[in-house]
């Protein structure tokens, strides 16, 4: 596999389009997101999208990064970021390969057809992944969603870039049901669909967690009132405040024993580092909703701010300590749901899986969709 010549920033310019256009490209998210253009591209919905974010995923990816750009008379109107991804690439749910895979086996809408599509999964590697590589909200960012013209230009620019370094394929593995624009795009070009997941967010009304549970059906609203109940008769604790790097290594140890009851191999060193790239990068707005029994943190939820949201990252419980105490839903929401108001936060991003426990404390959920193009190159 070679690589293109030169991971500075290049330009092309294309006679059939808009007088005016280039078409940058770079390797960093420090030269694509250096400003107030990047982030009039995002919404509130794209966390993993804004520059800090990006720059945590460089540090924790050893893939190569390019972003293709476009800008009209000066003015950024798109931008596709991508990361190139192997066999050894370990964030697998992002893969077309094991992503495709997991889905077939689950049943997923469309991943039978899209299997025989593709054959061998591995033959999809190595994949250019576009829109991220987080679980959920794969996007193509324009400053207008009905300019067709950029989104076709950002594509034939990372397309054209997975020939030329060897790339099997293009994937977008979570698309939402709603980015109905880029979804027709995508199968015009000939993409492959399936399913890849739900994607669950909660819209917290004003009040704190008297809203919260206000908000709920009344048989929920009972359920989380008992919850509280009972962890409060058993001892527990539980508080909101930004990520302090000394519980950082027990932070570790609950994360890879949640990781080990979904047979992830995974290790403690991963997420300490993760979490210290976190703290450097975010700051306060890097906060742990954690509970506490017996003196020792028993289960925690990261959640970074970005505008008026909240994003769930890592999660991790004591299991040999919480029996039956419903320590994940504390965490998870009912702490934050509680602080929520006076952090001016409106909603909480908890991504995919799980999707019957969210929904059973007020989450809504997406539908999200992978795109792949296999290409023909040659070997």
């Amino acid at each position: 596999m070679t690589e293109e010549p030169g991971m500075t920033r290049t330009e092309s310019t294309s006679p059939s389009l808009p007088t005016g256009s280039t078409w940058p490209q770079v390797a960093t998210a420090a030269e694509a997101a250096g400003g107030a253009p990047w982030e009039a591209l995002l919404h509130s919905d794209d966390f993993h999208l804004s520059r800090r974010w990006l720059d945590i995923a460089e540090r924790t990816t050893a893939a190569p990064f390019r972003y293709f750009l476009h800008e009209r008379d000066g003015i950024l109107e798109g931008a596709l970021p991508t990361v190139l991804a192997d066999a050894d690439a370990p964030w697998v749910l992002a893969r077309p390969d094991t992503l495709l895979t997991a889905c077939a086996a689950e049943g997923a809408e469309g991943a039978a057809a899209a299997l025989d599509a593709v054959g061998t999964p591995s033959s999809l590697l190595p994949s250019l992944v576009c829109g991220g590589r987080h679980m959920g909200r794969s996007r193509l960012l324009r400053t207008d969603p009905h300019d067709d013209t950029t989104a076709r230009g950002l594509l034939d620019r990372a397309e054209a870039h997975a020939r030329a370094t060897g790339a099997a394929s293009v994937a977008f593995p979570f698309v939402g049901e709603h980015d109905t624009a880029l979804r027709e795009i995508l199968r015009q070009r000939g993409y492959l669909e399936h399913a890849s997941g739900r994607y669950s967010r909660l819209d917290l009304p004003p009040g704190g967690f008297d809203g919260y549970l206000g908000a709920l059906p009344g048989k929920r609203r009972r359920r989380a009132q008992a919850d509280r109940r009972q962890l409060a008769e058993a001892g527990i604790s539980s508080s909101l405040a930004p990520l302090d790097v000394r519980d950082i290594p027990r932070l570790a140890v609950l994360e890879t024993s949640l990781l080990a009851k979904y047979g992830l191999d995974w290790t403690p060193a991963h997420t300490e580092a993760a979490l210290h790239g976190i703290a450097e990068v975010m700051g306060e707005d890097a906060l742990v909703s954690r509970v506490t029994g017996d003196g020792e943190i028993r289960g925690y939820a990261v959640l970074l701010r970005f505008r008026d949201q909240w994003y769930s990252r890592q999660t991790g419980f004591d299991y040999a300590y919480q029996g039956r105490l419903p320590l994940y839903f504390e965490a998870l929401y009912y702490r934050p749901a509680a602080e929520a108001p006076a952090h001016g936060v409106t909603g909480i991003h908890y991504g995919l899986g799980s999707e019957e426990a969210k929904r059973s404390r007020g989450c809504t959920a997406e539908t999200q969709y992978a795109y792949i193009l296999k290409l023909a190159t040659a070997r």
